[in-house]
């Protein structure tokens, strides 16, 4: 039995991925400039500090990184504390894991304040001891630095937990520290699901499925 389960949120616990499918072109085409192909694949794998650096470099932004977050924050927000829903079956399979005595902690790309406001309002922040960000921990999902670090915070081994993810890149670098990977289906990740399928630990196309190995 794993001790830690460490949950990504975005595409896994909240049916949010559309939104941040399109933030960062909708950012720049509000600024009158147009995004380049293969842009929105490439921003969905960083964080904002990186898409705000890449704004400057590739696309001639002269406002501070700062400024520029701050802007994308400003549209996500109104989603994740109004509009962001849970994908189906989350809130249920989470009671039961904490009734099962795992621990839950969340490992997400987004912003704490983003996210602590969308779990609250879902109703399932309590179901979470822990919160990690790539913003935090200036570390990204590529990078495998990201799950050794909370590993070191969780004072536990990679055989101890498991990851929840949706992105084919954060199961890659979970998997590359050890760690077992159970993939969660989102329609985001539909043109690789079948490269995930065949590296992942286990895959499952609804969220409730985790109770079937867990």
């Amino acid at each position: 039995m794993k001790s830690f389960l460490i949950f990504d949120m975005d595409g896994v616990l909240l049916d949010t991925m559309p939104l941040w499918e399109h933030l960062g072109i909708d950012y720049l085409t509000a600024h009158g400039i147009q995004p380049t192909p293969g842009l929105r694949e490439r921003l969905l794998q960083m964080t904002m500090p990186e898409a705000a650096e890449l704004f400057r470099a590739e696309f001639g932004m002269t406002a501070p990184a700062e400024e520029i977050i701050d802007g994308i924050d400003a549209m996500a927000k109104e989603f994740y504390t109004a509009k962001a829903l849970l994908k189906l079956g989350v809130a249920e399979t989470l009671a039961e894991l904490h009734r099962r005595g795992y621990h839950c902690v969340l490992a997400t790309a987004t912003d704490r304040d983003l996210a602590t406001a969308a779990l609250r309002r879902t109703g399932i922040e309590s179901c979470f001891q822990q919160i990690f960000t790539c913003t935090e921990l200036n570390l990204s999902k590529q990078d495998p630095a990201f799950y050794l670090a909370i590993l070191q915070e969780l004072k536990t081994s990679a055989g101890e937990c498991a990851v929840i993810e949706d992105a084919l890149h954060a199961i890659q670098t979970a998997l590359a520290c050890g760690i077992d990977t159970y993939a969660i289906y989102d329609e985001s990740a539909h043109d690789v699901w079948p490269q995930i399928q065949s590296i992942a630990t286990c895959a499952f196309q609804r969220f409730d499925q985790l109770l079937e190995v867990l």
